[in-house]
C-alpha cells in the first residue's frame, strides 16, 4: 500500500469530519487509482457505513455523501460490495445499496448475479432488492422476473421488501420506461398483496399502489380499481371515526422531526437524531431587484425530491406557510437551491435571511414530480421571472433522457432576467426574451416559440411562471398536437391536499394543485378561476407587508 493510500484510508477511517471531507474529495478527484488501491479505499469508506451517526448529524451528511464517492471508484469494487451487502445489518445494507445504485447499469449484471447465488437466502435477498430499488437507470428492469417472483414469497418479510421495490421503481423511473405489460404485471403483483394475511405486506401493498398511482404507471381503469379499493379499507361509505382527531394525534407524534433548536423537554426527549435539519443558508445572492437564490441546507429533502416538485417553509416561528418551487439540489452536499421574490410580507421575511440564518421550517418533499420521458421530437421548458429556476431540473431530467431540449426564458426587461446561464447548461440552446427588446428577442416568450416549433417538430413543453405567461403558451399550442405542461402557484396552506385552498379546475374536475400537481395539462386548465382565487387575498396580503415594514 502506498504512503498516498495509507494517509487516504487513516483520515476517512479517522473522527475528524474535516479529515473525512478532504480524504473523499481526493478520492473522488482522482483516476489513476489501481484495483488494489481501490480496494484499500473501499474498505475504508465501507467502515463508515457501520458508524453510529444519531447524535452526530455531519457524520450522517459524510457517510450519505460516501455512498457517491464508493460509487466512483467503479467496476472494481462492485464485487466487494456484493459481498458485503447480503450479511449487512438493516441501515448498513441502506447504505451499500444506495452506493450500488450510483454505479448505475455496469452493476446491474452483478446484482442479478449475486442475487441468483444466493437465492435460498431471504435475508441476503431482502438486502439486494433494496440494492434494486436505489436504481435509476431504466435497465434495472431486467431484475423485475426476481422482485415478482419474490413477491410470491411466503416469508412476509421478503414479500413486503419486493413490494417496496417496485414501488421505489415508480418513483425513480419515469412510466415510459417501462413496457405496458410490465406495468400490468406490476400492478396486478400490488393489488393482490392488498389481501395478504400480513399487515406490513398489505402496508407496502398499498404505499406502492399510491405511488404507481402518482407517476402515471397505471391507467385509468386500474387507477379507478386502486381508488375503490383504498375507499372499501378506509370505509368511507359508512365510517363514524373523528378524522380530525386522527389526523392531529399522528401529527402530534410527527412533530418533532420537523424542529431545531428546541430544548430536549420541548421535543419530548428524542434528543438529536438523524431526522434533524436546521435549514441554515449556506449561500445568498441577489440576482435581480427583490428577488435572490438561496443555498439551504436541508439533507433529507435533497436526498428524497425530484423535479418538478417543491417546498413550503416558515422564514420564523409566526409566519405564514410559503410554497417555493426548487430550482436545484445536491443529494451529496445536502442542500436544496431555491429562488425567492419578495412580493408580500412572507417573502419579505424570508429574503432578510442571510448566510449563517435558519428558516424556522420547510416540508417537503410536496407534490409530483414533472412528467418525463424520451419524446419523439423536441422538449420546450418555459421560464418566466421566478419560473425559471423552477424549469431546470425539468430541463436536466428530459436531456439525461435523451431528448434535445431547448430554453426560453422571458422578463420585461434585461436587468430582470434570471438564471440565463445556469439553465444553457442543461439546454440544447436557450433563447432570450424581453418586453422591451433590451437584449434577445423583442416581444414575450410565445414569439421564441414560435420559432422553436416553426424549425422542427416539439412534443413536449413545460411553462412556469406568471398565469398570464403560462395562459398565453397554452392558448398558442391548443390546437397543436404538443403536450403543454403550467405549474400552477395556486394559493396554499398545509400542501397535502387536506385543507382545499388550492382547489383548482382541471378538465372540468377539481383537483388539489399541492396534491395532484403541481402541474397540469395546460388546456385542461380554467385559468380564469385560477387568476380570480389568487387575487382573493391581494388587498390583506398588502396590509400585512406595511404592518410589517413599518414594525
Amino acid at each position: 500500500m502506498t504512503d498516498r493510500i495509507k494517509e487516504l484510508t487513516a483520515k476517512i477511517a479517522g473522527r475528524s469530519v474535516s479529515d473525512q471531507k478532504s480524504a473523499l474529495n481526493a478520492v473522488e478527484s482522482s483516476k489513476d487509482f489501481t484495483p488494489e488501491e481501490k480496494a484499500s479505499l473501499a474498505e475504508a469508506i465501507v467502515s463508515l457505513f457501520y458508524q453510529d451517526h444519531a447524535d452526530d448529524p455531519e457524520l450522517g451528511v459524510i457517510i450519505a455523501r460516501s455512498e457517491k464517492t464508493l460509487a466512483s471508484l467503479g467496476s472494481d469494487v462492485t464485487g466487494m460490495l456484493l459481498a458485503q451487502l447480503p450479511d449487512a445489518d438493516a441501515e448498513s445494507a441502506e447504505h451499500f445499496a444506495r452506493a450500488i445504485g450510483f454505479m448505475g447499469s455496469s452493476a446491474i449484471d452483478p446484482l442479478l448475479s449475486a442475487m441468483s447465488a444466493k437465492a435460498g437466502d431471504d435475508y441476503a435477498q431482502i438486502n439486494m432488492l433494496l440494492a434494486v430499488g436505489n436504481f435509476r437507470d431504466p435497465a434495472i428492469f431486467k431484475a423485475l422476473p426476481t422482485v415478482i417472483k419474490h413477491a410470491g414469497s411466503k416469508n412476509p418479510q421478503l414479500k413486503s421488501s419486493a413490494l417496496y421495490c417496485i414501488g421505489r421503481f415508480f418513483n425513480r423511473i419515469p412510466y415510459g420506461n417501462a413496457s405496458a405489460a410490465d406495468r400490468g404485471l406490476m400492478f396486478d403483483t400490488l393489488f393482490n398483496g392488498l389481501a395478504d394475511t400480513s399487515s406490513l405486506v398489505r402496508r407496502h401493498a398499498v404505499r406502492a399502489l399510491g405511488k404507481g398511482a402518482r407517476n402515471s404507471y397505471f391507467t385509468p381503469e386500474q387507477v379507478d380499481k386502486t381508488h375503490g379499493a383504498f375507499r372499501a379499507i378506509l370505509g368511507t361509505d359508512n365510517f363514524n371515526w373523528d378524522r380530525a382527531f386522527i389526523v392531529r394525534s399522528e401529527a402530534e407524534k410527527q412533530l418533532h422531526y420537523c424542529q431545531h433548536g428546541k430544548s430536549e423537554q420541548d421535543k419530548g426527549g428524542m434528543g438529536d437524531d438523524k431526522y434533524k435539519q436546521d435549514f441554515r443558508v449556506l449561500e445568498k445572492r441577489e440576482l435581480c431587484p427583490n428577488t435572490f437564490y438561496f443555498k439551504i441546507n436541508a439533507p433529507l429533502i435533497a436526498r428524497k425530491i425530484e423535479a418538478g416538485q417543491f417546498i413550503i417553509m416558515r422564514p420564523n416561528d409566526i409566519s405564514e406557510r410559503m410554497p417555493l418551487s426548487i430550482a436545484g439540489w445536491d443529494r451529496d452536499k445536502g442542500y436544496l437551491e431555491i429562488i425567492i421574490m419578495a412580493a408580500g410580507r412572507t417573502s419579505t421575511e424570508a429574503v432578510r435571511k442571510n448566510v449563517g440564518d435558519c428558516f424556522q421550517d420547510i416540508v417537503g418533499p410536496l407534490g409530483q414530480r414533472s412528467h418525463v420521458a424520451k419524446f419523439d421530437g423536441a422538449a420546450v421548458v418555459v421560464g418566466g421571472g421566478y419560473g425559471t429556476g423552477a424549469v431546470i431540473p425539468t430541463a436536466r431530467d428530459l436531456k439525461a433522457l435523451g431528448n434535445k431540449v431547448y430554453g426560453i426564458v422571458g422578463a420585461r426587461q434585461k436587468d430582470l432576467l434570471i438564471m440565463v446561464e445556469e439553465l444553457k447548461a442543461v439546454c440544447d440552446e436557450v433563447f432570450v426574451t424581453t418586453n422591451d427588446g433590451s437584449v434577445g428577442i423583442q416581444g414575450f416568450v410565445t414569439h421564441a416559440l414560435e420559432k422553436i416549433i416553426a424549425r422542427e417538430k416539439v412534443s413536449m413543453i413545460l411553462a412556469v411562471g406568471p398565469v398570464p405567461m403560462m395562459m398565453a403558451v397554452t392558448n398558442m399550442t391548443r390546437n397543436m398536437d404538443i403536450q403543454t405542461w403550467v405549474s400552477l402557484n395556486a394559493i396554499m396552506v398545509d400542501g397535502t391536499g387536506m385543507c382545499g385552498a388550492c382547489r383548482v379546475s382541471v378538465a372540468s374536475k377539481t383537483k388539489f394543485a399541492c396534491y395532484h400537481g403541481p402541474d397540469f395539462i395546460g388546456k385542461d386548465v380554467d385559468f380564469d378561476e385560477l387568476m380570480k382565487r389568487q387575487k382573493m387575498f391581494v388587498d390583506k396580503e398588502k396590509v400585512a407587508l406595511e404592518a410589517y415594514l413599518k414594525e
